[in-house]
């Protein structure tokens, strides 16, 4: 297959929270102490120690073959309480920053994915009138701070994905069936990614700093029913494109009217990205706009699980080319036990991102989600996503064949024939007509 474009940025994520451990200053913490809470009874108390190891899992990262790595500060270790910020929380960021510099690999950071500091959630969260201008506070000090140190920036994580999360499924903290709260904290994550921006461009006027997309792509149950095929895709304008335009149009919501103080401009699009969902009509879900999650033969679920889906990411892609920025494959990747299909859905993904580019697609990026096993979240540490294995007891790093799979793409900058042989015997790229690699 074709290479990819020179200076293409091949790389893996990671969360702080669920891979640093001892993140005791967040709301996440506190969260996930009731029982019951977490799939698996765990915690991120170690999750995958990555705070303490993080120079090892730098020279791994190197070994791999990485051009740049994706990976957000834990905004309550750097401000464990209002007012305060910790400079040794600091100086660690300082010297993740410096090894990722010595060692040649890009970084692309987040300022904030998920957790809050516990004392911005007890104030009421996202939905606290001041929390933009408090966010606007952090941001400027991380930008004074990292500013000369990183060329990337993606101010908000999934944000969209989050507050489905605490307002739509209520599996997460700030968990809410107010509408007037949930609309409350769109808006100022809205006005807090405004403020971001304007501190990390006052600080790098060159910085590239971009929107976070958890691009969703629903499938109506029954295609043939304009009731399931209107749901469909009201899900998925809300999923993939409220927050983008609301930051576009200077901080409008959907359905209000213009408010000051809330918009900027962005210069990429962060696009996630892990499968396609089912969907049918339900009258008796107005909180969920009328949208039923659904298996494929019908059966309600209570909570939405994508399946993986290069088809439905081929069509994604197209439509976030809409906005006319680039776009970087944020995340991208799947819980599997058996590596296998960790190798298949790599190679479906970085074959379907092939094609895009082939069409004219703009993608500059392609981050693996996760380079870690790690806490995932209400899942804990039963979901499995790295291309590392992080065991447990020991914390001891083992790449996955996967995780060498993917070092032969990032070095030699696309897919060869031979390592795709020796890995996936029988792979094809999706829509492929042509007969499969052979073993």
């Amino acid at each position: 297959m074709k290479a990819f474009p020179e200076g293409f940025l091949w790389g893996a994520a990671t969360s702080a929270y669920p891979t640093e451990g001892g993140g005791f200053d967040s709301d996440w913490w506190r969260w996930e102490q009731r029982p019951g809470r977490i799939r698996d009874g765990s915690s991120a108390k170690f999750a995958a120690g990555l705070y303490g190891r993080f120079e090892d899992d730098l020279d791994l990262m190197r070994k791999l073959g990485y051009r740049a790595y994706l990976f957000s500060l834990e905004w309550s270790r750097i401000q464990p309480a209002r007012g305060r910020f910790d400079e040794s929380a600091i100086e660690h960021y300082h010297a993740v920053f410096d090894g990722l510099a010595s060692r040649g690999i890009e970084p692309v950071c987040v300022l904030h994915h998920v957790t809050l500091p516990a004392w911005l959630a007890d104030r009421g969260g996202w939905a606290h009138s001041r929390a933009a201008r408090l966010f606007g506070q952090y941001a400027e000090r991380v930008a004074a701070e990292y500013g000369g140190k990183c060329r990337w920036w993606i101010p908000i994580l999934e944000p969209m994905h989050g507050l489905n999360m605490a307002y739509v499924e209520r599996i997460w903290p700030q968990a809410s069936a107010n509408l007037l709260r949930a609309a409350r904290a769109l808006r100022n994550l809205v006005r807090a990614y405004g403020r971001a921006y304007q501190a990390l461009r006052a600080h790098r006027p060159e910085a590239m700093v971009g929107v976070s997309v958890r691009g969703r792509v629903f499938a109506p149950l029954d295609a043939g029913s304009a009731w399931d095929l209107r749901t469909a895709r009201r899900e998925q304008r809300r999923c993939n494109h409220w927050f983008a335009e609301a930051v576009q149009r200077g901080g409008l919501l959907p359905w209000g009217r213009r408010r000051s103080g809330g918009g900027a401009a962005f210069d990429f699009l962060a696009l996630s990205y892990y499968g396609s969902e089912r969907v049918r009509f339900s009258a008796v879900k107005p909180f969920r706009l009328f949208s039923q999650p659904v298996d494929p033969e019908g059966q309600a679920l209570r909570h939405a699980e994508p399946a993986p889906d290069p088809r439905g990411f081929e069509s994604l892609i197209g439509e976030m080319g809409s906005y006319g920025v680039p776009i970087l494959i944020a995340g991208n990747g799947v819980a599997a036990d058996d590596d296998g299909a960790r190798c298949r859905f790599l190679l479906d993904h970085v074959a379907t991102v092939q094609r895009c580019l082939e069409k004219g697609a703009d993608v500059r990026g392609y981050f693996h989600y996760a380079l870690l096993d790690g806490f995932e979240w209400t899942k804990g540490l039963s979901a499995r996503y790295g291309l590392i294995h992080v065991d447990q007891a020991s914390q001891a790093r083992t790449p996955n064949p996967s995780a060498y799979l993917y070092k032969d793409i990032c070095e030699s900058n696309g897919l060869r024939a031979g390592v795709l042989a020796r890995f996936c015997p029988g792979w094809r790229a999706p829509g492929d007509a042509t007969e499969a690699v052979a073993p």
